[in-house]
């Protein structure tokens, strides 16, 4: 049956129905050793409708053709009784071409020993600690984007990722993580190996004291804040009001030194696409050129309201970033350390909290490694702090950025995922926890 001609006799005016067939499992690990697995295969179809502007969407999976066809007519009849939106103008006019995107499918992920790879993750842990716990995952997936406006477009993609936090004593640990597209570009003995060289660095940490501190964030902590700013870098959040951008167009929002671009066509980028979900040709955008706010992350409808061109970023109800990419500078991690004379290192954070999305303030709690830095040397660790500041004040005060850049994603915090060096960040806010 095809949906299109079918939602479209129904009474639908746009039609847009990604169809996703995915296979994928996981193994879960604790204690040091391997644990749970699970395999799914799955299909799933993401449907979006217009009646007369007025739009309605949702996602649909485990059912038979003629149920498909019922909750479709279902998804038509809801746009028809809702009002029209002021925010929708259309979706992309197909057909379009698309240019090859390098090393997002590869076939050998599907034999790929999983068991071997969490034990050779563990073993590179143990070296440096008692245990270790985390998961990874493994996806083949085929999708399919077709539109009421000419587009029919197909790819395949592969996943592979491994997140793992290993650990000492209490409060002695330390997380790292691999992901790829191609099995060449993962590395879980480098994972389990950094785990748990933080957490033996981290031994007998102590209570941390509150104040300013000029702080070197580790790519698993600076990627947890800067997927914010590719989430607030759309317009559905500018237009909703949860984001501090807004208006911000064309203003400096960072330091001079901070370069961001979404990319949707990175060569083996764990989120890479031939189009977005309007089966648009992705691209490359730059979201902040030399600290300065270049542009919002569009789809059709939103580019038409800001009298712009999409940026190829739509998702069925909202736009999304792709790969975001802080471009990495000329200093070594070596001595974007020896530059710190009075400082802290935070590895990474978690429970990122916003108190107010339309001016930044937010918490963070750092975790699996807080380190003390004096005169470039980490001479001990601490615990038990919080850092409660602005993001745009400390995208402000970015004031050097290492030349290496990893990939960061791990589902509890970042993602989709983010590509960063570390990050030296000046006059940072440290306060303790609330009880």
């Amino acid at each position: 049956m095809n949906l299109i001609s079918f939602a479209t006799k129904n009474g639908a005016d746009d039609v847009a129905i990604e169809t996703i067939k995915q296979k994928s499992s996981q193994i879960k690990f604790s204690n040091g050793s391997v644990g749970v697995g699970q395999n799914w295969l799955v299909t799933r179809h993401n449907v979006f409708v217009s009646v007369k502007n007025a739009t309605a969407s949702s996602t649909f999976s485990g059912l038979t053709e003629e149920q498909l066809a019922g909750a479709v007519k279902s998804l038509v009849l809801a746009a028809k009784k809702s009002k029209p939106s002021n925010e929708y103008s259309g979706l992309a006019k197909g057909p379009f071409k698309y240019k090859n995107v390098n090393a997002i499918y590869d076939k050998n992920v599907a034999d790929y020993d999983s068991v071997e790879a969490v034990k050779t993750s563990l073993d590179a842990a143990s070296e440096n600690s008692k245990t270790a716990a985390g998961f990874f995952y493994k996806e083949l997936s085929e999708r399919h984007v077709e539109t009421s406006y000419g587009v029919d477009a197909e790819e395949k993609t592969t996943r592979v990722q491994l997140s793992i936090r290993a650990f000492n004593e209490q409060n002695e640990s330390g997380h790292s993580v691999s992901c790829s597209c191609m099995i060449k570009g993962f590395d879980p003995e480098s994972a389990g190996r950094s785990a748990g060289e933080t957490a033996k660095l981290a031994k007998n940490p102590v209570n941390g004291t509150p104040g300013k501190y000029n702080i070197i964030f580790a790519p698993m902590a600076i990627g947890n804040l800067l997927s914010r700013v590719g989430e607030f870098s759309t317009t559905f959040n500018i237009d909703s009001g949860f984001s501090c951008f807004g208006g911000k167009i064309r203003k400096q929002v960072a330091s001079k030194i901070v370069n961001i671009t979404d990319n949707g066509r990175l060569q083996n980028g764990f989120n890479s696409s031939h189009f977005d979900d309007e089966g648009v040709p992705t691209k490359i955008t730059n979201i902040i050129k030399n600290g300065v706010l270049k542009t919002y992350l569009h789809n059709t409808s939103s580019a038409k309201k800001y009298r712009t061109k999409t940026t190829a970023n739509a998702g069925i109800i909202a736009q999304r970033y792709n790969n975001l990419i802080l471009e990495p500078g000329k200093t070594s991690k070596e001595k974007l350390f020896a530059g710190v004379d009075k400082g802290l290192y935070v590895t990474n954070v978690w429970y990122t909290r916003f108190q107010s999305y339309y001016t930044g303030v937010f918490s963070t709690i750092p975790r699996d490694g807080i380190f003390v830095i004096k005169n470039g040397s980490i001479v001990g660790s601490v615990n038990n702090v919080r850092i409660t500041e602005n993001l745009m004040a400390m995208l402000l005060n970015i004031s050097n950025i290492s030349n290496r850049t990893e990939c960061v994603q791990w589902w509890e915090e970042i993602s989709p995922p983010v590509y960063t060096p570390y990050v030296l960040i000046k006059d940072v806010n440290v306060t303790l926890p609330t009880m």
